[in-house]
């Protein structure tokens, strides 16, 4: 049976990686025609001869290696070039293709140069003459021949330990890419925190004088002789200026610079303190209190004032997360941290070594939880699960930012079967 002249036999189950493919054979001048897995390949071939054969590997019925090797057991076919296009990648997988007797391989997702190149190499290296036993191979590589004189074991050991190098290099350069991304995330981050901050900031020292006067007008009409609905809206009034300190608080903090005056700290205490000041919202929501403090902890050193700070918000954030009751859990203990407790890309958090000795503490809610859309969304400034008018969506920005300034970690996340914790992590110095 005469061979087609440019003619291919694409061998893929997927319609768009197949119409790919014919595309671009097709504008390089190859004539195609298609198969949709091994079966219906060997069929086709039962009745032409193409020049080429280019086959994926995963397919139903027969896949990439069976119709290799049927084809090249084949003698009236077996001198038929096949190349395997495959996603898969170690060398077990070239050493199967080899076995089955491929003539080349490209891994997808490939490039179409690269692609045709690979061609227009297996092609003209069928236009050689056959090689004597013992004598140098000449083979076509990057558009120049060479002839190689090593035997058949040195070359495919020589392929097989550069092909393994090629993908652990392949896989490190993974790694580095995604970490430089996860750097590249936290520095645009960064900067766009610094750059809110400042401009809350500058609107909070504009807005905090006149709600002063707000407030001091407002003392001063509650000691006025006024109607029981005039003193009603008096103390709505005031609990709307409350509310508005306390975002501007928040706001201040926010842009304030990073100063902590800094010495040990007994953590025991100030969670206590926080659970005190906080003690009427826990009776009126019924929320139960269980402490699983360990004894004899060390005593870091941080900002005592901006650490009550945080406890205080992140505890009215669990009471806020139960307003029909139920138990919040506090949990501090010693321990050492893992191999992920290390980011080398996190320029305002935590930079802790593996096997260093650190306090966690754990406030963990049996509220409904958060929804998962949200979780990633939780430090975004003015972002809030809370209804409008209940949360400016600061309290846990400002957290993360106490956290950052003293060197620890601060993560939130859903518990089973239900509810959040928050978990904190601080060096024991």
């Amino acid at each position: 049976m005469p061979v087609l002249p440019n003619s291919v036999l694409i061998v893929e189950d997927s319609p768009t990686q197949a119409l790919r493919l014919r595309n671009t054979l097709e504008k390089n001048g190859f004539s195609v025609t298609a198969a949709v897995d091994g079966q219906a390949a060997l069929e086709a071939l039962a009745n032409s001869r193409p020049k080429l054969v280019i086959s994926d590997v995963q397919m139903p019925r027969m896949d990439g290696f069976e119709l290799c090797r049927r084809l090249k057991g084949d003698p009236a076919r077996r001198d038929i070039p096949l190349i395997l296009l495959t996603s898969l990648s170690t060398p077990h997988d070239i050493i199967q293709g080899l076995a089955s007797g491929a003539d080349n391989f490209v891994v997808k997702p490939y490039d179409e140069d690269f692609l045709l190149a690979r061609i227009r190499a297996v092609l003209a290296d069928r236009e050689l003459p056959p090689t004597p036993e013992g004598a140098a191979i000449p083979i076509h590589f990057a558009g120049e021949r060479f002839e190689i004189a090593a035997d058949r074991r040195q070359i495919l050991s020589l392929l097989l330990s550069t092909y393994e190098t090629a993908l652990q290099t392949n896989a490190e350069l993974i790694k580095t890419h995604e970490a430089l991304k996860a750097a590249q995330a936290q520095l645009i981050e960064a900067e766009k925190l610094q750059a809110v901050g400042r401009l809350a900031a500058g609107v909070a020292h504009e807005v905090r004088n006149p709600l002063a006067i707000l407030e001091m007008s407002l003392d001063f009409l509650g000691a006025e002789p006024i109607s029981e609905t005039g003193h009603a809206v008096l103390q709505e009034m005031k609990e709307a200026v409350t509310r508005s300190n306390g975002v501007i608080t928040s706001l201040m903090d926010l842009g304030s610079p990073a100063e902590l005056g800094m010495h040990a700290t007994d953590l025991h205490a100030v969670i206590e303190r926080a659970l005190t000041a906080l003690g009427g919202e826990i009776a009126r929501a019924g929320i139960e209190i269980e402490r699983r403090f360990t004894p004899g902890l060390p005593q870091p050193r941080l900002d005592e004032a901006k650490i009550d700070q945080l406890f205080i918000n992140l505890i009215s954030n669990a009471i806020q997360a139960m307003p029909c009751g139920g138990t919040l859990t506090i949990t501090i203990a010693l321990a050492a941290t893992d191999a992920s407790g290390f980011d080398a890309g996190n320029r305002g958090g935590a930079q802790f070594r593996q096997g260093e000795r650190v306090i966690t503490i754990e406030i963990a809610d049996t509220g409904a939880g958060i929804a998962s859309e949200h979780l990633g969304k939780l430090f975004e400034p003015f972002f809030s699960t809370k209804p409008t008018g209940q949360g400016m969506g600061l309290g846990l920005t400002v957290a993360k930012k106490i956290v950052d300034m003293h060197r620890g970690r601060i993560e939130i996340r859903n518990r089973e079967p239900r509810g959040a914790s928050v978990n904190l992590t601080f060096k024991t110095e």
